[in-house]
Order: structure tokens, then sequence, then C-alpha cells
């Protein structure tokens, strides 16, 4: 797992770099176990009792997704792979910060994980991945997801709801969320999450997706980006437009699937926009974020209601706590579902590949 806090752009040129050969690897650990015993203290020389005064341990930060940075003479094959690599630096750069237990870090390093997933959604038919190695990335998305929804919860939604000392109610979504943290811890250090790594950054940086032989002489992967992308984002145009339609306001499921679709159309801009005219990419960006800030509130919501019927069975001033937040959650997200058809619509006719 990397300990760098800033991710570095990870291109096919420097894919061998990312995957450092078994006998590498080896040399490196041995090298460091020769230099450990040469530094091992004498038996008549006292060991320290603390550490220097002046030596602090660096901060842990979340670690934001680097931009994607695309050549214009790029393949297709070139830019997944560099795009796929790009998402696996996010993911374990934020690694540290999880093993801490910084909230933020989590999210970052979802980020991450929901960003390769909608990679692969998007190139399914042209690079699919080992059916193992896609079950394991479903299993770890599944494991980093509870501990973020009672974060969520805990720090931001009942703090917003007037009129109530929400203490107990709190602590007890604290509590739920201290312990599927720990889990994380125990995940992290599984040998099931390493074996993940160790395959994707494999998969991507020797493009195993290749059956023998290579690719196809007509196989869209050997054209440029810039061209046999475009079916691609009009793909995840059309998937939201879809869902878009005939969507009702008070539809939290379907709204729900909207805001996955349009999340995935929003990583594929982001992901080319290099490629792609930017003040069309800019605009376009800006109208789904907008779009996503919305069906993101209201979600959290819906999912803060799933929350609180489980606590509902706690103490009884943490039931009647529970009982009163749900109650205003109900009322807010009606509230705030209407006038949505509009921006919804909005969003619908948007296209970035004209």
């Amino acid at each position: 797992m990397s300990k760098h806090h800033k991710t570095k752009h990870l291109t096919p040129g420097i894919a061998a770099v990312a995957t450092p050969d078994l006998t590498e690897a080896v040399t490196i650990t041995e090298d460091t176990d020769v230099a450990e015993a040469a530094d091992e203290p004498q038996t008549d020389q006292p060991l320290p009792t603390e550490p220097a005064p002046d030596v602090k341990e660096a901060p842990i930060g979340a670690v934001k997704a680097e931009p994607v940075h695309l050549r214009g003479r790029m393949t297709l094959e070139d830019a997944f792979q560099a795009i796929g690599l790009n998402c696996v630096a996010q993911i374990e750069a934020n690694v540290p910060g999880v093993l801490k237990q910084h909230v933020e870090s989590l999210h970052q390093m979802r980020v991450g994980l929901r960003r390769l997933r909608a990679l692969l959604a998007m190139f399914e038919e042209l690079a699919p991945p080992p059916v193992p190695l896609h079950a394991s990335i479903e299993w770890l998305s599944g494991e980093l997801g509870p501990a973020r929804d009672w974060d969520v919860l805990a720090d931001s939604t009942i703090k917003r709801v007037p009129g109530i000392d929400a203490h107990a109610l709190r602590q007890a979504a604290h509590d739920r969320a201290t312990g599927h943290h720990a889990q994380i811890l125990h995940v992290l250090r599984d040998a099931r999450y390493t074996e993940l790594m160790a395959q994707l950054k494999d998969w991507l940086g020797e493009r195993r997706w290749q059956p023998e032989g290579g690719l196809p002489k007509d196989s869209p992967l050997l054209e440029r980006a810039a061209k046999s992308a475009l079916p691609l984002l009009r793909t995840a145009e059309k998937r939201l437009a879809k869902r878009i339609d005939g969507l009702e306001e008070a539809d939290a499921p379907g709204r729900h699937r909207v805001r996955i679709a349009a999340k995935k159309a929003r990583y594929a801009a982001e992901f080319f926009r290099d490629l792609l005219p930017a003040q069309r990419v800019k605009r376009y960006l800006g109208h789904l974020e907008k779009l996503q800030d919305r069906l993101g509130a209201l979600n959290d919501l819906a999912v803060a209601d799933q929350l609180l019927e489980e606590l509902k069975g706690g103490s009884s001033q943490v039931a009647k706590q529970a009982a009163y937040v749900r109650g205003y959650i109900a009322a807010t997200g009606e509230a705030d579902a209407q006038g949505l058809s509009k921006v919804l619509a909005d969003v619908a006719k948007r296209r970035i590949t004209r």
C-alpha cells in the first residue's frame, strides 16, 4: 500500500514502475532486512525510551483525485490504462488516513473506488476484468460503505435538525460508525485486499484484458481516444436521459438510479476532458454537479431514515430522538424533492458529444 499523501500520474510509459517484478521486490526486502540487522543495538547499549522532541508525525490528509492528463495521440487503450492507474493511485493514497480512521480519507478512498467502478462499467464490453477481480472490487466497495453512511448521519444529518438536543442519538450513531471503521482496519489488513490491489495493478499495468495474440485490428481500443471515446460518452448521456425520463419526484429508488447515472456521466466527462472542447465540458460538468448535489442531499435523507430505523431499539431516549429526527427528515425530503423535475429535464437535454 502506498504511503504517499499525494497521487502521481501513472501513464502507460511507467506501468513497469507501478508494478515491480517479484525479483525486485525480494531484493528490496532482503536489503532492508540486512540494514535493520546492522542497526540493531548492542546488548551493552541503552535503548532509547522516547523519540527526539523535535520529531513530529506528518499530518494525515484526504487525497482527492489528480486530474487525468491524456494526450491527443493516445489510443483508447492507452487512455483506459492511464485512467485506471489514476483511480488505483487515489485509492491507495488514502489508505494511511483510513488506517487512522480519518473520515474524509475514507470518503476520498470511496471516491477513487467509485471512479474505478465507473470506468470498468464504461469499458465492460472492450476490457472486461476477470470475474474474481470484479467480485473483489465489489466486495471492497461493500465493506467501505456503512462507515461513511453512519459518519454522515452522526456528523451532518442529525446536526441539521432544529428543536431537539440529540446528543444521545448522535452518540449512538457515532458508536455504530466507530464499529464500522474498526472493521475497515481488518479489511485493509486482509489478504484479499492486498491481493486485490496487486491484481489490479498487474491487470492494468500489463494490459491483461488483451487476448492471446493481441487485440483484433478492428478493436476500438486501438483507435485514437479522441474519436473512439465518443460512443462511450454518448452511452453515458443516453443512460442518464433514459433514467430521467418519466421519473416521479417522490420516487426515492428512481432518484437514486438517476444519481448513479449522473455520477457515471460526470466521471466519464472528467476522464476524457483533455480530449473534449474545454468550455463545453465545463458547462456540462457544472449542470451535472448541481444535479448531483441535490440528489445527494435527498439520498442522505433516505439513507438516514434507514439507519435511524436500526436505532429505534436502543434506549428510550435514543428511540424518542430517532423518531423525532425521522419525522423531520421525512418532511424535509418531501419539500426538497419539489421542483426537481425542472432540474432533471434541463440535465436530460444536455450533451457533451454533439
